[in-house]
């Protein structure tokens, strides 16, 4: 709905609840130019849903032959100057044509992920531009109106160089920022492809989890939101020690995903490290973390002391000394365990 809306087409629908086709909607119906869409599917998309791609592929034809000015119909306008761009790379112009039109892109057939929680989880990385050749690696292939799968790193990368914002939507409160890796591999992804060109990208998350109120909001406010009504919410963490070692390990991985946030895209500030950092380190939930799982335990220190030597996060002294005790006594903690 997003993706049709945004280009100016929307679908007619049969009686049975399927779509029969797509038009176009007038201009003077939008009171908007037609915008420009580039999409990032995931695998599981892509497997899925190849009704959908085809769909989306349909409307970028029907928008990119509409007799309208490059000030009412962004697509057409980017549209002729990417194919004037593959020609001068030595494309013929049917060639130039095919791959200008593409506007969805994921990985090959087989692959799955934005490939950025690989480099994250192993830090194995040491800059956006790292963390942008994966991004491309991972998700540079093209789909066709015909269903072939095309690898184009060059035109994704060029198509996504006048990308000013990214929208990722969350449908429920059940997933979050803070739940798993895909978020940010997605969508802070593309921030860091834009970082590593010099240029800044503004990311929005949108908020269904209310359907009759929908919110949008920015990536750095989706974070903190997440990280104050669910993270730092001492009925979270009470319930995070009815499960022990697994709870533990939640945390850790909360942690990781802070560093893949504030990697990629800046979107985590200081004080949700510090506060963060803060319930680590509160007596009863650090006795409880090393009790459970000083694996996990150790692995978040590491995460935040990581931070710190990133310039991702600028810790107090005191705050960062504590972390460095709480290292050492992890540490012995951890020999004990072994040494049984």
């Amino acid at each position: 709905a997003y993706i049709l809306w945004l280009l100016g087409v929307r679908p007619t629908w049969m009686s049975n609840g399927r779509i029969r086709c797509l038009e176009v909607i007038p201009l003077g119906e939008l009171g908007r130019p037609r915008i420009d869409v580039a999409v990032r599917i995931t695998g599981l998309f892509r497997d899925s849903f190849p009704n959908l791609i085809s769909l989306i592929n349909d409307a970028v034809s029907m928008v990119s032959d509409l007799d309208e000015s490059d000030e009412e119909n962004y697509l057409s306008a980017n549209l002729r100057r990417e194919i004037a761009e593959q020609i001068e790379s030595g494309l013929d112009e049917a060639s130039a044509r095919e791959l200008s039109m593409i506007r969805v892109f994921g990985g090959r057939s087989g692959s799955y992920g934005a490939g950025l929680n690989h480099a994250i989880e192993n830090r194995n990385w040491n800059d956006a531009g790292d963390l942008a050749k994966m991004y491309v690696t991972w998700g540079g292939c093209g789909f066709s109106s015909d269903g072939r799968e095309i690898f184009m790193e060059e035109t994704f990368v060029r198509k996504l160089s006048s990308a000013d914002i990214g929208i990722k939507n969350m449908p429920d409160r059940q997933m979050d920022v803070f739940t798993g890796d895909d978020v940010y591999g997605y969508l802070g992804g593309l921030a860091a492809l834009a970082k590593a060109d010099g240029r800044e990208m503004r990311l929005y998350v949108g908020d269904g989890s209310d359907p009759d109120r929908p919110v949008v909001r920015t990536s750095n406010e989706e974070c903190g939101h997440v990280m104050r009504s669910r993270i730092l919410n001492p009925r979270f963490i009470e319930g995070l020690k009815r499960h022990g070692f697994q709870g533990v390990a939640q945390l850790a991985s909360v942690s990781e995903y802070m560093i893949g946030w504030d990697a990629t895209s800046d979107s985590v500030d200081d004080w949700m490290f510090d506060e963060f950092a803060e319930m680590v380190l509160k007596d009863n939930n650090c006795e409880w973390m090393n009790d459970e799982n000083p694996y996990s335990m150790m692995e978040i220190i590491q995460n935040l002391l990581e931070a710190v030597q990133r310039g991702l996060w600028d810790a107090e002294e005191e705050l960062l000394s504590r972390l460095k005790e709480a290292f050492l006594e992890t540490e012995d903690r951890l020999e004990e365990v072994n040494d049984r």
